[in-house]
């Protein structure tokens, strides 16, 4: 028998996986950016990597109707693979680090991933550990406690409306990233129970400084408000959740504010992925910090962002996702292929959508310092059916059956042509 006097280490290194186009996130901004590069023909479906480490793709707008009781959750989800484009190549592990100057990404596993462009569209985080006793509230059957952002949240809203029998009702609100969703839960929450004439106290506690950031917009659903009978405070940010009361604090004077409650909505804070901020790609908040009209990266040429996780100082929707996908991706292509300048082509274009009953709705679309940018004016001086038909059917079916496939553009209508 041999005897062995000693051991080799072997080092082994993990090869680097290239693609040319890596796109960080594989949610609504993800997803209609892929669709489009590869529908458009700018690259073969192999040359594109997204990273996502959810195995369904859930179309987020849906879980308001969840909550609403109008939807049931199983039609908001589908497989990721059943929505990427045909041989996109996924990575399933979550992202730790991006480093812009090699061109370089790390995920959970240790693996590498080398990029010649990248297009960071994360979106953000639901931040309920940042409330005290909120998660405590909203994971216990039994608490009055819910959420439309997030899907066992919102089943549990619906209900907790079934069940309400009267009381006093209140919706928190911190600076959130589209205004029209929370009240999208407050307008409907009063029409299911002002159907069963249930005596309720409805309380609406925001913080920020209005009841919608564009001023023609507040003074209607303000107006909406006070036929309703619901109470607004404003300026008051949720600090902590207790068995049936609550502390809110004054976001300017930091005094806190003590309430009772029988039923209790909480939308959560916001933040970005932690990796933007550590690889040096975020600004002051931790956003990508990206130009407001190009979506180009202010340091790193070849570094993209769309959608809730960039810095684009606009109200952050699937319609805003809509507007900026063809822009990133012309001066993805002007820049890379051709050699040009981008073009500053984005105004900050929104709209959101505020469900005012179960059969109307309110279309606010606005752009960078408060500006309106209407598609239909003369539907949009009040709250209309018509734009209800709209958001309640025709917007879910251009998600799952144009969106997915890179033919939706936005209030552009459907993609007959192909992009530059």
């Amino acid at each position: 028998m041999r005897n062995l006097n000693h051991i080799s280490l072997y080092t082994f290194t993990v090869r680097a996986i290239h693609s040319q186009v890596a796109i960080i996130g594989g949610g609504t901004a993800g997803l209609n950016v892929s669709a489009q590069l590869v529908r458009d023909g700018h690259y073969i479906p192999q040359q594109i990597r997204v990273f996502e480490p959810y195995k369904m793709h859930a179309y987020q707008t849906g879980w308001t109707l969840v909550g609403a009781g109008m939807c049931n959750v199983e039609k908001t989800m589908r497989p990721m693979e059943k929505v990427l484009p045909k041989n996109v190549c996924l990575s399933d592990c979550p992202v730790v680090r991006i480093d812009p100057e090699q061109n370089t990404i790390v995920t959970m596993d240790g693996q590498k991933y080398t990029y010649d462009q990248l297009i960071v569209a994360s979106g953000v985080q639901r931040d309920f550990a940042s409330i005290k006793g909120a998660l405590e509230q909203l994971n216990n059957p039994e608490a009055p406690v819910g959420s439309i952002y997030y899907y066992r949240y919102a089943q549990k809203i619906d209900r907790m409306i079934k069940e309400f029998e009267g009381g006093k009702l209140i919706f928190s609100e911190p600076p959130s990233k589209c205004e029209g969703i929370p009240s999208n839960i407050v307008f409907l929450t009063h029409e299911r129970l002002s159907a069963k004439n249930v005596k309720c106290d409805y309380h609406v506690y925001k913080a920020n400084d209005s009841i919608f950031g564009i001023p023609k917009y507040s003074e209607i659903l303000g107006e909406l408000a006070h036929e309703k009978g619901l109470h607004c405070h404003l300026k008051k940010r949720l600090v902590e959740v207790q068995d049936h009361k609550v502390i809110f604090e004054d976001v300017e004077t930091k005094q806190q504010y003590t309430s009772d409650y029988d039923f209790l909505h909480i939308v959560p804070p916001q933040k970005p992925a932690a990796f933007i901020a550590e690889s040096g790609l975020g600004d002051s908040d931790g956003y990508v910090h990206v130009h407001p009209n190009t979506l180009q990266h202010v340091r790193y040429a070849n570094v993209w962002a769309l959608g809730d996780c960039s810095s684009l100082p606009t109200s952050k929707t699937a319609a805003a996702v809509m507007a900026q996908t063809p822009i990133l991706i012309k001066n993805l292509i002007r820049t890379w292929k051709f050699k040009q300048s981008p073009l500053p082509e984005y105004q900050g274009y929104t709209s959101c959508p505020v469900y005012t009953s179960n059969k109307k709705v309110l279309l606010a679309e606005f752009k960078y310092n408060k500006q309106l940018d209407e598609t239909f004016p003369v539907f949009q001086s009040s709250d209309s059916k018509v734009m209800y038909l709209l958001k309640k059917h025709f917007f879910p079916f251009a998600y799952w059956q144009l969106m997915v496939r890179g033919l939706w553009g936005g209030r552009d209508g459907i993609r007959l042509f192909k992009g530059v």
